[in-house]
């Protein structure tokens, strides 16, 4: 599954000074060895490595534009409990099935409790809720009531994080739970004893789950790593409880090791590590469906050596699994998917820590040596492979990494996660020993996701389906979240095939035709480019500003220049967007050419989406790849119209991007979810705020508005702006928060002038203190601490429209506090989108649109995305 950032062969030579040219190979190769195996690569039919391919291929990768890196990802369809409002909850009995298995000394202190804190957010979530809580879980593998598996050493720890005295029941069910569970207060804890004590718990026996379920209203399952079991528990309680909703440590994992294993930001790279290929085996065979990159390591190394014919001393090898590991070659060539294996090796003479040991290339291993860890080339051509992708997920070691003679290559691959994910790339630790790897380096906290799920983390990478996953409620369908991509269309798709881009090339032009700024066009590039790099014949379309019929300086054809130049390739220009003339210049497109079409909105046509005009576009081409955001919310010819005739129809980069955020992140997103919604009036946010109040945790108002919800409350606003129409709107809204269990942040205290001017007269002043005369144009710093404080506390913020009038200096500081917090906060993992309109100048302004998650410049699409509304132009794309 190579994608346009991936090379389509990626060999392993070092490189050597030459300037002899290297000619395009007629054939692929996917999986490359050191020049010192070329009787192995004869084997295999591939083209005989080459030093200067390497380079090339270097070059091509760095040379791919793609989108900025994400830290959000679009979650597992899995209703969560961030979905369920103080509506749902308060006075309610929740039964929750935690994790609480954690380690305990012989004096039965516990020595780690990860697993207890990790339970944490989702109990502190119910318990803020006003949920009776009463928690169930397992801890060690107790044959009938065993004392010393008893959860009693639990409790202090519990109560101390949890703030409050958590109950402890004697029992898991009967008369004496049910009393306990019946006197639990609004936001109590009960913890029931080990749920294991009873072999029903185990065999998931029907009457043993309905008397565990009897004793509550709803079910949250936040057990991941039991999820792969079918228990009473974890899987036979969703039968008699409803709603059956996952919780915040089961939804993080099934967002990474489903959603951005399954929809990744590419190139999507698998580092596989570990002794034998036998346990890998539905590990890799799944991740070869998905990846770009996959990169081998561990003693698994040896076998796939042998199975080629090389020489492996005493290395480990499962003689049984040759020809498996030829197939997974083979397999991995076929699906285009670039296999690394280590050139170079550490050898030892035995197994163990003060062996002593030796660096050689993977074809020299000698007799009576074992390679126990990859070698320093290998590192550093891993690192090279790294440095082109946007998701990494990592499972097993590289060498025997218990001993530091031999831990140097696991350790490499750590610390190069670690630096990656500071650039914005998504790092997965998926379960097993790479968790202790990242963990001895000290490097875990950077990681985006550890995934500790053990044998749950290796079921759901293997492709299987969780039981405890699967018992729970499905999410409410998101339109527009699922729509197909043009990452989806491989080489075999389009090459020689005619592909319709709709892109925005609407780019601001002086009065000589000189692009002022080219940031469309940058952004239509990645997609571009990968269909290039695909061989597909590529015809783009767009508009440039709101021509009445054929309007010269509207054309296309200043843009020519500085495409070409991104491109790479010189991008010829139509002087008509249908007609004989164009059909002649698509029918002489050469594979990888690019034909740009002249201005759609010279035919009235295209904004009427006329039937006639939509099938003369679309019988230029074969593919329809709609990359155009900006325009989406319009159904037009061009964007809507042609999807009826050229199927298959798909996203492009710029618009899953857009769709993954404003929709995938805001829909299904990391909790708590706080949106920020700014502006001058209630009037032009009514819809973006009540769409809004359905979904967040917390809404930070700022702006001008928030003085029409200052009047609502018989606040004396001065000469601030206010919307008297609207002083009942903004009650129904602060009512609609309370319902719904939404804080509402309004601010304490703002900056008031004397006259609406940069040069105004200004001073801070309490909200409910606002002298006559004097208006409003700022938050003030109180304020500020609260919002920022609120915000501290978040896993995903939303912000659209500034904090005051920014354009004016004296006033900016609300928004640009906002915008540095925000930066910081992204720094931290947290995904913060900048959903459109005045927040985006002001990001810029502040010169932090870096730092974003993710920056939309949709203007209307992404306002209309964000007040809840269905896009044509997306609706029309073919479903995932």
């Amino acid at each position: 599954m190579a994608s346009a950032s991936a090379p389509t062969t990626f060999s392993l030579l070092k490189s050597t000074a030459s300037s002899r040219p290297r000619s395009s190979p007629s054939s692929s190769s996917h999986f490359s060895l050191p020049s010192s195996l070329k009787p192995t690569t004869r084997l295999l039919g591939f083209a005989a490595a080459d030093p200067h391919l390497a380079l090339h291929v270097a070059a091509k990768v760095r040379s791919f534009g793609s989108p900025k890196p994400v830290r959000g990802v679009v979650a597992m369809a899995k209703k969560s409990v961030g979905d369920l409002s103080e509506a749902d909850l308060k006075g309610k009995k929740v039964f929750v099935r935690a994790d609480l298995n954690v380690p305990l000394d012989d004096s039965q202190n516990i020595t780690d409790d990860t697993r207890i804190r990790a339970a944490v957010p989702t109990i502190k979530y119910l318990m803020d809720k006003g949920a009776k809580v009463i928690l169930s879980s397992h801890l060690g593998r107790p044959k009938g009531v065993t004392p010393k598996f008893s959860l009693a050493p639990l409790v202090p720890r519990l109560s101390e994080l949890l703030g409050i005295q958590v109950v402890k029941a004697e029992d898991s069910i009967g008369p004496e739970v049910e009393k306990l569970a019946a006197s639990l207060p609004d936001g109590g804890v009960l913890l029931l004893e080990n749920v294991r004590f009873y072999k029903e718990e185990e065999k998931n026996d029907p009457e043993h789950a309905k008397k565990l379920a009897s004793v509550a209203d709803l079910f949250v399952n936040d057990a991941f790593g039991t999820a792969h079991r079918a228990h009473a528990s974890t899987e036979g309680v969703t039968k008699f409880l409803r709603p059956s909703v996952a919780g915040f440590l089961l939804q993080k994992e099934l967002d990474y090791l489903v959603g951005a294993v399954s929809n990744p930001k590419k190139p999507f790279a698998a580092i596989v590590g570990g002794s034998k290929v036998s346990s890998k085996i539905g590990v890799i065979e799944s991740l070869l469906e998905k990846v770009d990159y996959l990169i081998l390591g561990g003693g698994m190394i040896f076998t796939f050596y042998k199975a080629q014919g090389i020489s492996v001393g005493s290395s480990l090898v499962e003689e049984d699994k040759l020809e498996l590991a030829t197939s997974l070659i083979a397999k991995a060539k076929a699906k285009g998917v670039s296999l690394l294996l280590p050139t170079d090796v550490v050898v030892a003479d035995k197994f163990a820590p003060d062996a002593n040991s030796k660096i050689v290339p993977a074809s020299s291993i000698p007799d009576g040596w074992m390679g126990l860890d990859i070698g320093p080339d290998s590192i550093k051509t891993f690192n090279d492979a790294l440095d082109t992708t946007q998701t990494i997920i990592w499972n097993g070691p590289m060498g025997v990494f218990e001993f530091d003679k031999f831990a140097v290559g696991t350790e490499a691959i750590a610390k190069k996660l670690a630096e990656l994910s500071g650039k914005g790339v998504t790092t997965i630790i998926g379960g097993g020993d790479s968790v202790a790897a990242v963990e001895k380096v000290g490097v875990a906290s950077v990681m985006s996701h550890i995934s500790t799920g053990g044998g749950a983390s290796l079921e759901l990478l293997e492709g299987k389906e969780l039981p405890g996953v699967l018992a729970l409620d499905e999410a409410v369908p998101v339109p527009m979240a699922t729509k197909r991509s043009v990452s989806t269309l491989k080489e075999a798709d389009l090459k020689g095939k005619r592909v319709f881009v709709r892109v925005d090339l609407n780019v601001p032009l002086d009065e000589s035709c000189k692009i002022t700024d080219d940031t469309r066009i940058r952004a239509a590039v990645p997609t571009i480019k990968y269909l290039q790099g695909n061989g597909a014949k590529v015809i783009l379309a767009s508009h440039l500003g709101r021509p009445k019929g054929v309007t010269p300086k509207y054309s296309l054809k200043p843009l020519v220049s500085r495409l070409s130049e991104l491109l790479g390739v010189e991008v010829k220009i139509a002087n008509d967007c249908v007609g004989e003339e164009v059909e002649k210049l698509v029918a002489g497109l050469p594979e990888g050419g690019i034909l740009l079409l002249e201005n759609v909105r010279f035919y009235k046509e295209e904004e009427k989406n006329d039937p006639e005009f939509a099938k003369k576009l679309a019988s230029l081409a074969d593919v329809y790849v709609n990359d155009a955001f900006g325009t989406a919310h319009r159904a037009h010819a061009s964007t809507e119209g042609v999807a009826k005739y050229l199927k298959p129809s798909v996203a492009g980069y710029l618009m899953q991007k857009e769709l993954d955020y404003l929709v995938g992140a805001v829909s299904n997103p990391k909790r708590p979810f706080a949106a920020i919604v700014g502006g001058s009036k209630v009037s032009s946010k009514i819809g973006v705020i009540e769409s809004l109040l359905e979904k967040v945790n917390i809404l930070v108002l700022g702006g001008g508005m928030i003085f029409t919800f200052y009047k609502a409350q018989g606040l004396s606003v001065g000469s601030s702006l206010v919307e008297e129409d609207k002083l009942d709107l903004a009650k129904s809204l602060m009512e609609k928060a309370k319902a719904k269990g939404v804080s509402i942040l309004l601010p304490t205290d703002v900056v008031i002038a004397d006259k609406f001017a940069a040069d105004a007269n200004s001073k801070v002043v309490p909200a409910s203190a606002i002298p006559d005369g004097w208006m409003g144009l700022d938050i003030g710093p109180d304020s500020i601490k609260t919002f920022s404080e609120a915000l501290d506390t978040t896993q995903t913020v939303i912000w659209n429209g500034p904090m005051g009038v920014f354009e004016f200096e004296k006033f900016a500081a609300g928004t640009e506090a906002i915008a540095k917090k925000l930066a910081e906060l992204s720094g931290k993992g947290v995904t913060t989108i900048i959903g459109g309109g005045d927040s985006v100048a002001a990001v810029e302004k502040v010169g932090l649109a870096d730092k974003m998650s993710h920056i939309s410049t949709g203007g209307g699409a992404s306002l209309e995305l964000l007040e809840g509304k269905t896009l044509p132009g997306v609706l029309a794309l073919d479903e995932a």
